[in-house]
């Protein structure tokens, strides 16, 4: 049996939305492969522990671990936007789960809409990391006519050998084993003394070590869709008639749909919003994001 682990990181305001993820992977798993999720964070209540803990016990092949940070320095983890420290959590992984060969780490804004069980083993082809261009960064980059995401701040900045590669950090498959070869952790807090206000904080931190020191494999954009589609009650139902009917769903333009930017589905009304809300009527919070 394949065994797929797989981390979130995240706050207690905010485990209610990384559940809705849960409740997604929960709904499209491979019944011959073992999940285990991880939740990295400072702080998770007991209550809502407990939630997810009963929500996962109905199945055999799930566990879920609640990992709690403790006296950790934030003072280096530069803020610009609507993000929180907890982005940054993720440069703990590799130390954190030394003991694995292979992390999946999972944004808590996108949702798992196939079976991704095949990254249990897939090839990492001696890279750091498996990982999923991203299409704004590299528009950017061709254009060239943003002052701010300027070539400059790529290849003197980030020093990246070729910012084409430039990837979104929402999903990454974590090459563990190969990431502690070379100490990977203690680079990337090193960069944060070097890079100290990153445009994009802890995702350019992660772009900028990985492309100097082994790099990463870009895969198709379907395992993290940043591109926005219309998503309608039509297209839902016709999808839930595959699954009835056991038809393949691998035509979908993407397994993972990112909800990338400020505007959230449970946020604002988006034309995508209805896959979001799809999986939220699933989730034991479902009352507490909508009430």
């Amino acid at each position: 049996m394949d065994f797929l682990p797989i981390v979130f990181t995240c706050d207690d305001a905010y485990f209610k939305y990384a559940n809705v993820v849960i409740t997604s992977i929960l709904h499209n798993q491979n019944k011959n492969c073992r999940y285990e999720i991880n939740i990295l964070s400072e702080f998770i209540s007991e209550k809502n522990k407990e939630i997810a803990k009963k929500q996962i016990s109905k199945y055999s092949n799930f566990s879920i671990r609640f990992v709690i940070l403790k006296d950790i320095d934030t003072s280096n983890f530069f803020l610009n936007s609507y993000m929180s420290v907890s982005t940054y959590y993720r440069f703990y992984i590799p130390k954190l789960f030394s003991h694995y060969d292979r992390i999946l780490y999972l944004d808590s804004d996108l949702i798992v809409d196939a079976d991704i069980s095949e990254l249990a083993s897939l090839d990492f082809e001696d890279t750091l990391a498996v990982c999923c261009s991203s299409p704004f960064i590299r528009n950017k980059v061709l254009k060239g006519d943003d002052e701010k995401f300027s070539l400059n701040y790529f290849t003197h900045v980030l020093k990246m050998p070729d910012p084409l590669q430039y990837f979104n950090a929402g999903v990454m498959l974590y090459n563990i084993k190969k990431m502690n070869e070379i100490d990977i952790a203690t680079k990337l807090f090193e960069a944060l003394e070097d890079i100290k206000e990153p445009f994009l904080q802890d995702q350019d931190i992660l772009n900028s070590v990985l492309s100097n020191n082994g790099g990463v494999k870009l895969i198709s954009s379907k395992y993290n869709m940043t591109r926005t589609f219309v998503i309608t009650t039509k297209r839902l139902f016709l999808e839930r008639l595959k699954e009835i009917f056991r038809i393949s769903k691998k035509s979908n333009w993407f397994f993972i749909y990112h909800y990338v930017g400020k505007d959230k589905p449970w946020m604002t009304k988006r034309r995508d919003g209805l896959l979001f809300l799809k999986y939220a009527k699933m989730s034991p919070f479902y009352k507490q994001i909508f009430k």
